[in-house]
C-alpha cells in the first residue's frame, strides 16, 4: 500500500534506478510494513523543468509518499533521509551550502519530500477498503506491537 512517487532527471542507468528503487522500497517498508510496497520513478528531460523560472536549470528531485497517517515525524525523518541519500547518489547530486540572513549555513542536495497521507477508510486495493484489508490492518498492528516499533 505504501507508494513513492520520485521526479529525477532522465538518462540514468538502469543499475543507478535499480538501487535506487531498492533503497527506496526498504526504507519505504521499514517506516510502513505493508506488503505491496510500490516506488515509480519518473524521468524529466532538462527541457521540461524550471527552477526558480530558469529552464534546464540543475535538476532538483522531488519525491511524493502516498501512505497512511499515523507515522510519528522521527520515522518520516529516518524514511526521508534515507531515501534522499539515495535519491543524492543514485542522480550525482552536489551538496550545495545555503548561508541564510542569520548568518547560519544550510546544507541540502535539494530534495524535497511532500507525504500525502491518505486514512484507511480513503484507500482500497482491488474491491477492499484499506481499513478491512487483513494485509493492511495485521501489518500496521503488528509494526506498533513490535519491541521498539516505529510508531509507538
Amino acid at each position: 500500500m505504501p507508494v513513492v512517487y520520485i521526479d529525477l532527471p532522465s538518462g540514468l542507468s538502469t543499475a543507478s534506478k535499480t538501487r535506487l528503487v531498492r533503497e527506496a522500497t526498504a526504507a519505504l517498508h521499514e517506516a510502513y510494513p505493508i506488503p505491496d510496497t510500490r516506488v515509480y520513478l519518473r524521468d524529466w528531460s532538462q527541457e521540461s523543468v524550471g527552477i526558480d523560472g530558469d529552464l534546464a536549470a540543475p535538476f532538483r528531485p522531488i519525491c511524493n509518499y502516498v501512505v497512511p497517517p499515523g507515522l510519528p515525524a522521527e520515522a518520516k525523518r529516518r524514511l526521508v533521509a534515507r531515501v534522499s541519500t539515495a535519491l543524492g547518489e543514485a542522480c550525482g547530486l552536489p551538496q550545495h551550502n545555503i548561508p541564510l540572513p542569520s548568518g547560519r549555513t544550510v546544507s541540502t542536495r535539494w530534495v524535497l519530500s511532500f507525504f500525502n497521507e491518505y486514512p484507511l477508510d480513503r484507500a482500497a486495493l482491488d474491491g477492499l477498503m484499506a481499513f478491512e484489508n487483513p494485509m493492511v490492518t495485521e501489518s500496521m498492528e503488528a509494526s506498533m506491537q513490535a519491541p521498539g516499533a516505529a510508531h509507538s
